[in-house]
């Protein structure tokens, strides 16, 4: 009983831990790929990083016994979704960071949830999003990016690289749409099938454009100590473990509040900056820093009506 009461009372704190998670995990990627990126092609490194997600996941839900196949029906599903979760956006970001600057990325990137918004209500007819705070939340952690990084902005920033990014943030918040929308209300497709699919056709994209696009990769730089570690870290915490939470969240809260993530991975760069660097954020940081805290608080407000919903929704389609 007392066990049962005790979960009972953290259960509310539960999604808000691992949100906090995927940001520190995701934070972490950053130097991770800058290092692979040296030594191999974007788009092979992308697929280094799938692959050795694959098999963490495969392996994980083999050994308990879970189902991985799907219907034919539910495979093409599954896999139209992969490509705008990870294979089209790891292959468009590890492109774009060859023509603008980090600190513009992850602005772009932070759209993310804008695009949520204005596409589930377009294409999904999902109108419930559109309240006051979440818009208002959306925009004003756009603006706190834009605040902390703009003394590092470049405005001759190459218009592909801009392009590529949006085009990251877009497919981004398709995948996530379709994965709240579609997925998670089709009883035949389970959690874990769900994710190593995805990977699978993300695997089979980005190796085709990497053999499309690319020198062949210099195998022997697999052998670097810091090369290893570097996609040991991406494909295994930021990747496999990373994608459980994301997937988790996106069904508990929805893609939107979800992707509000995106905000909080540049605060942790600072934190980091500040704890290992001694570095003391700047005064934009700060003023930044507060503005994007206050578009998550905002855009974690929901209605009564829609949380009831929501709640009756993971209750039915828990796996």
């Amino acid at each position: 009983m007392i066990n049962n009461t005790l979960i009972n009372r953290l259960a509310p704190f539960i999604p808000w831990f691992l949100f906090m998670l995927l940001a520190l995990l995701w934070s972490g990627s950053f130097i991770n790929i800058k290092v692979v990126v040296a030594f191999f092609p974007p788009a092979f490194a992308s697929g280094m990083r799938v692959f050795i997600s694959l098999i963490c996941l495969s392996l994980l839900f083999y050994s308990l016994g879970k189902q991985l196949t799907l219907p034919f029906k539910e495979t093409v599903l599954v896999w139209c979704t992969g490509l705008m979760t990870q294979a089209i956006p790891f292959s468009l970001l590890f492109y774009a960071e060859r023509y603008v600057i980090p600190s513009v990325a992850s602005i772009i990137n932070s759209t993310v949830s804008l695009w949520s918004l204005l596409l589930g209500a377009m294409i999904f007819r999902d109108t419930s999003q559109l309240t006051a705070p979440k818009m208002a939340g959306v925009l004003l952690g756009i603006l706190g990016m834009v605040i902390i990084f703009y003394p590092s902005l470049s405005l001759d920033a190459a218009p592909l690289g801009l392009i590529l990014l949006t085009g990251m943030s877009i497919a981004y918040s398709v995948g996530a749409l379709m994965t709240q929308h579609m997925l998670f209300k089709n009883p035949r497709i389970t959690f874990e099938a769900n994710l190593v699919q995805q990977h699978i056709v993300s695997l089979i994209f980005i190796s085709f454009v990497s053999l499309m696009l690319e020198p062949m990769p210099e195998w022997h730089n697999l052998f670097h100590f810091q090369v290893m570690g570097a996609f040991l870290y991406l494909g295994v915490m930021a990747t496999a473990l990373a994608w459980v939470i994301y997937f988790y969240l996106i069904k508990k809260w929805g893609a939107v509040r979800t992707g509000t993530v995106m905000y909080i991975v540049p605060l942790l760069a600072i934190l980091w900056d500040l704890l290992f660097l001694d570095m003391m954020p700047s005064n934009y940081q700060l003023l930044g820093t507060t503005t994007i805290l206050l578009g998550v608080v905002l855009i974690q407000v929901k209605r009564s009506g829609m949380a009831i919903n929501q709640r009756q929704i993971v209750h039915q389609e828990s796996p």
